[in-house]
């Protein structure tokens, strides 16, 4: 079978996200999938009007970094896609592309509300939130591809209040000390003809890894790349 090559998008403040995407190839590595990270966030995007890739992930978290308490960083670590790049992602998207979105991937782009309508929900400032990395307890829901998939822990940030789509179809919850009301943590959606899965999990490489998790991020992405399931 021809490997599949996926385009890991990385960047931001606050996370190893190198570490975090290279246990991730590996976790897609046994599905025929090769990984290319890229920290150009700009040249990413536009890279698919021209080479888009069978799989795009985003693990980064570029946003416009409004706030006092993101003066230190703003210079450097701001960013808003230019008009070009939202018009590439959108079409690989919608014209029929898999994405995969990442942990952070909700906070990026917010200032383009179409973002959360290609990721199928979002973070919203001043009501989504989460506690300090703490243990969160994951039950997979039956509706994912393998529903035999026992519940798991893993040491994460359980992000909490995100503004999800009705239409999308959630493959997991959680809750932990600090949130006891569960929370969507993994879903998937088909935008246009596009296919998503997003993963609010993931803030280092241990949680990509933690061996329930990796499973159901495979299972996830070979719902993505159908190819992946009939070879």
């Amino acid at each position: 079978m021809a490997s599949l090559n996926n385009l890991i998008l990385i960047g931001g403040i606050s996370h190893n996200f190198g570490s975090a995407a290279a246990a991730l190839a590996d976790v897609l590595s046994p599905l025929g999938i090769t990984s290319q990270m890229e920290e150009d966030m700009e040249a990413g995007l536009l890279s698919l009007a021209t080479r888009p890739p069978d799989l795009l992930t985003i693990y980064a978290l570029r946003w416009e970094m409004l706030g006092e308490k993101y003066d230190p960083y703003r210079d450097t670590e701001a960013y808003s896609p230019s008009p070009q790049a939202r018009q590439a992602l959108s079409n690989f998207v919608l014209d029929g592309g898999a994405l995969l979105g990442m942990h952070t991937a909700c906070i990026c782009f917010s200032d383009w509300p179409q973002w959360g309508e290609l990721l199928g929900g979002r973070w919203v400032w001043g009501q989504s939130w989460h506690p300090p990395l703490e243990t969160v307890a994951v039950n997979p829901e039956p509706t994912s591809k393998n529903s035999e998939l026992t519940s798991f822990a893993v040491t994460d940030e359980l992000y909490t209040s995100l503004e999800v789509s009705t239409d999308v179809t959630v493959m997991a919850m959680a809750h932990s000390d600090a949130v006891p009301e569960p929370q969507p943590v993994m879903w998937r959606y088909k935008p246009g003809r596009g296919r998503v899965v997003f993963d609010s999990l993931g803030h280092d490489s241990r949680s990509v890894s933690e061996t329930t998790h990796a499973r159901l991020i495979r299972d996830s992405v070979g719902w993505l790349l159908p190819k992946v399931a009939h070879g």
